[in-house]
């Protein structure tokens, strides 16, 4: 198991992206670039190949490219027709790039982010006439993407709101999948040891189908709380996941008392969920939005939330600290080795 000492968290803010290292028993987070470029919502990605290539969605400036380790950036939006990025993702064995937009659209790229190309039939099925979105002007995004590292052919996406989409041969053709998923999906994992089970984390409780997403079923058994943040699978015990989750929607967290969050793991694939405590404080007015694993440290869990803290776990759960805080609103967590 690698160090946590050369450990590397990529913090997705409001305001740009921020590295963050340790510090002793906190980090200490800096600037790594695109400020003034709009939310980072997806998780950056770092380069199959080359640790030092990184890739990052802003949601107004579109996709950019780093060769440094995140030193400086570049501008990579040619093809890309919607410069509101919601999804990121790298296939690990083609390399391919996939990017999900606002509006709800999903466009490729084989060489490394030089050029895009549009899935152009997702936008053709007769059903996006019902995808929408709460707040004006009710435009749908592609809020997460699912991949399965032996066939890449088999890609996964998340629409809110808009159900769940399968494509079997690469993103030629689509499918909309409603049979019992909830319509505002948020993130969705094929599971890496079974690519019939596909889950789901939505606005409105977890959901999971076993026949390759055919159909569904809620699986929210021990969730208090059902606005639902990403999930973490655990890398060695995949039937192990984490996630986090508000009390009510975004509209509510203006309420005095906020979000009202909390931390859930399940250890049997989502069948029933345990609340998490340890070390937690007992009411979180901030809301969680984003969840990150270690692929070096199976038991080490992360947690953005939207205060500007980071909440981190080392012992898969058991107890939590606050590695940072005074950030910007985290939208979205990467952790890698330096």
């Amino acid at each position: 198991m690698a160090s946590a000492s050369d450990r590397v968290v990529f913090v997705g803010t409001a305001e740009g992206l921020y590295r963050a290292e340790p510090d002793g028993d906190r980090y200490e987070a800096s600037v790594a670039g695109l400020q003034g470029k709009g939310t980072v919502r997806a998780p950056l990605v770092v380069d199959r190949d080359d640790p030092r290539r990184l890739y990052a969605g802003t949601n107004r400036a579109g996709m950019f490219r780093s060769e440094d380790g995140g030193g400086t950036w570049r501008e990579i939006n040619d093809g890309i027709v919607y410069k509101e990025i919601w999804s990121v993702d790298q296939h690990p064995r083609t390399g391919e790039l996939i990017v999900g937009t606002g509006p709800a659209a999903i466009f490729k790229s084989v060489d490394r982010g030089d050029t895009w190309t549009e899935c152009e039939q997702l936008r053709t099925l007769p059903t996006t006439k019902d995808w929408t979105f709460p707040n004006p002007p009710h435009v749908a995004h592609v809020k997460g993407l699912g991949l399965y590292a032996e066939d890449p052919s088999l890609i996964f996406g998340s629409v809110e709101e808009g159900w769940a989409i399968r494509t079997r041969d690469g993103g030629t053709t689509w499918q909309n999948l409603k049979d019992g998923v909830e319509f505002d999906l948020h993130y969705i994992n094929i599971m890496p040891d079974d690519p019939a089970t596909i889950v789901a984390t939505s606005g409105n409780g977890f959901y999971r189908s076993q026949d390759g997403g055919d159909s569904w079923s809620e699986c929210s058994q021990g969730l208090s709380c059902r606005y639902l943040a990403p999930m973490v699978v655990h890398p060695a015990r995949p039937r192990v996941f984490f996630t986090a989750a508000a009390a009510v929607p975004p509209p509510g967290w203006r309420r005095p008392e906020g979000a009202d969050a909390s931390f859930f793991r399940t250890e049997n694939r989502a069948d029933s969920w345990q609340k998490l405590t340890g070390g937690l404080p007992e009411h979180f007015t901030a809301a969680p939005r984003a969840t990150a694993g270690d692929p070096e440290d199976p038991d080490a869990f992360f947690v953005g939330m939207t205060d500007g803290s980071v909440w981190m776990s080392e012992d898969g759960g058991e107890s939590f600290r606050q590695i940072l805080g005074g950030l910007p609103p985290i939208t979205s967590l990467r952790v890698a080795r330096r």
